[in-house]
């Protein structure tokens, strides 16, 4: 028998609620289905309004699923609770786009990285900063980041300490949302390079949620691309590239190659 995948959403649909005598809303992610195996990154691509940002919060349980299934790791995700959720979310570390919007102003690294752990009952001592250390070295960083402040460092060096932290619990999947999008062009390479070597290293799972389709690509083993709602594609990266089917992924790729060449 084949390994459970990391993820398997089956006919997800997701409405938000309109006013009592409003009429009924298109769905804003409707019938979606796709898997993403252990050990390979999934790229979910589309403008904004396409659904993916409703989709990736209904995977991370803050938006209520109106009807379909999510699969983590063989486990009904969507049906856990209480103690079980929360030992289930140590299988999820999350990276958003903007770091500096996720990182205390008041903690120094060492206390932002050590802030998983210690809510899952780390101790404070020299065995942590130990740990704290390593993450942040497998993330690019010297040790002597770990006593300054997030405004103290640049951008690209943030959203490696934003990794590090959602790293901390040993994550199966890791779910990053636009990351590179607030980067300069040349850091942009230099965190998908870091990405691509973490995956390699520790086995991760990766969802990467962005509008360029190009970026993606550079990471992804599989493709998803997403309009007003709908999946309109979904396979393998080199497949979807070498031969989309549909006119929007083509402009897509278009304007991602614009983009890149500036």
């Amino acid at each position: 028998m084949s390994p459970a995948p990391m993820l398997d959403v089956r006919d997800l649909v997701i409405r938000y609620r309109a006013g009592l005598f409003a009429p009924r809303p298109k769905p804003a992610v409707n019938g979606a289905s796709f898997r993403l195996e252990k050990g390979e990154t999934l790229g979910i691509v589309g403008e904004s309004g396409s659904g993916k940002t409703s989709l990736l919060r209904a995977i991370l349980r803050l938006l209520p699923v109106e009807s379909g299934t999510v699969r983590l790791d063989g486990q009904d995700w969507l049906a856990l609770q209480g103690d079980a959720l929360r030992g289930a979310r140590q299988k999820i570390g999350v990276v958003s786009q903007n770091p500096f919007l996720s990182l205390s102003p008041r903690l120094t690294i060492a206390e932002i990285v050590a802030e998983p752990l210690l809510a899952a009952g780390a101790r404070q001592g020299p065995a942590l900063r130990e740990k704290i250390a390593a993450l942040v070295a497998d993330c690019g960083l010297t040790a002597d980041f770990l006593d300054r402040r997030a405004r103290e460092i640049s951008g690209g060096q943030a959203q490696r300490v934003a990794i590090a932290r959602a790293l901390a619990l040993e994550p199966g999947l890791l779910i990053l949302d636009e990351p590179t999008s607030a980067l300069d062009v040349s850091v942009q390479a230099q965190i998908l390079n870091l990405l691509a070597d973490l995956k390699e290293s520790r086995g991760l799972s990766m969802l990467f949620v962005t509008h360029n389709l190009k970026v993606v690509a550079h990471i992804s083993d599989t493709l998803l691309v997403m309009r007003r709602g709908d999946v309109i594609e979904f396979g393998r990266t080199e497949a979807v590239i070498a031969a989309p089917a549909e006119a929007y992924t083509r402009d897509l790729l278009s304007f991602g190659r614009k983009a890149a060449a500036g």
